[in-house]
């Protein structure tokens, strides 16, 4: 596709490969390796076998929370996949009103936070002049660590400029900052037995590369995340291009 021919895409497809190949050397799910998928939910919550998400503080600026119907739909199709291969272990897929792309974090879980910074933040977003782009999302991935993602690329650029907008005129602006334009989907949070892991790798690289969809951002929002993945939230500033 025309799309790999990008320099920008080429890069960052290998960057979606490096993290995404260890998934299809193994035979199933390591214990240790998915401790990070693990620590995100609570203790209670994966005792009954229904996974919550730990609360926490996080800002961010993101699109979606929520897509329009019919990307949610196409993105709960591939889920729903997922989910009928490994219907019996314990998993967590995200609800589809709460899928959303990441542009930048204000705030992660482990540092402070003040009403200054949050104005500041304000200030910034109204003075940066927000444009309308297409995400293409072409495929999906699964990661060692149980982590599911929809692989979407920008080739216009426009999540770069916000990203280096605020890393300029953000003293603050946590250094942990994702390249990706990736939407997360769920975890898988056990082994699941080499038989299943083998049928899961064969819908992984059959979708790898398949066109999902050519979405059009036009919203922007300013989110204070209660719970992760969205569970609990409160939109703080709202962005409509």
């Amino acid at each position: 596709m025309e799309i790999y021919n990008n320099h920008y895409i080429k890069n960052l497809n290998k960057s979606y490969d490096k993290v995404s190949n260890n998934f299809f050397l193994k035979d199933d799910f390591i214990e240790n390796d998915l401790k990070n998928s693990i620590n995100l939910f609570t203790d209670e919550s994966l005792n009954k076998k229904k996974p919550r998400p730990k609360r926490l503080n996080v800002y961010a600026l993101l699109s979606g929370i929520s897509f329009d119907c019919a990307l949610k739909e196409k993105l709960f199709k591939i889920q729903n996949t997922i989910r009928k291969i490994i219907p019996s272990n314990l998993a967590y897929f995200v609800d589809p009103d709460n899928l959303g792309l990441e542009h930048c974090v204000f705030k992660w879980p482990d540092e402070k936070w003040d009403i200054y910074k949050e104005n500041s933040i304000k200030k910034l977003i109204d003075l940066y002049n927000f444009k309308t782009f297409n995400l293409e999302i072409i495929g999906i991935q699964i990661h060692s660590d149980g982590c599911i993602i929809a692989k979407g690329y920008d080739p216009s650029l426009e999540m770069t400029q916000i990203r280096n907008f605020f890393k300029k005129n953000l003293n603050f602006l946590p250094i942990k900052q994702s390249e990706w334009s990736h939407i997360p989907l769920g975890r898988i949070l056990e082994p699941i037995g080499k038989e299943k892991y083998k049928i899961l790798k064969g819908f992984v690289k059959a979708n790898n590369k398949k066109i999902i969809s050519s979405y059009k951002i036009e919203n922007y929002k300013f989110v204070y995340e209660k719970r992760w993945y969205m569970e609990e939230k409160k939109i703080i500033k709202s962005i409509k291009v």
